[in-house]
């Protein structure tokens, strides 16, 4: 059975895991260099679809925000320190 089998509720947690680590990426963490941002996305990724291959669609909802979140980090960063 799925830890969160309604899909409408996962992806509100994802917006909510979202806004929670872009906000802590933009307040506590300066730079992200490239080379950890594409591990980090990677990760993510592969952590993604291993849920969703088990079936946990709505937990890899969660995995999916955390990248967005270093993705959205890493353009506040670019378009505000240029």
């Amino acid at each position: 059975m799925a830890l969160l089998p309604d899909l409408a509720l996962a992806s509100l947690y994802a917006v909510v895991v979202f806004l929670l680590a872009l906000g802590f990426l933009v307040v506590f963490i300066e730079v992200i260099s490239m080379r950890r941002l594409l591990a980090g996305l990677v990760l993510t990724l592969v952590v993604a679809a291993g849920l969703v291959s088990n079936g946990e669609a709505g937990l890899s909802f969660l995995a999916l925000g955390v990248a967005g979140a270093l993705i959205a980090n890493h353009a506040f960063e670019r378009l505000t320190t240029r």
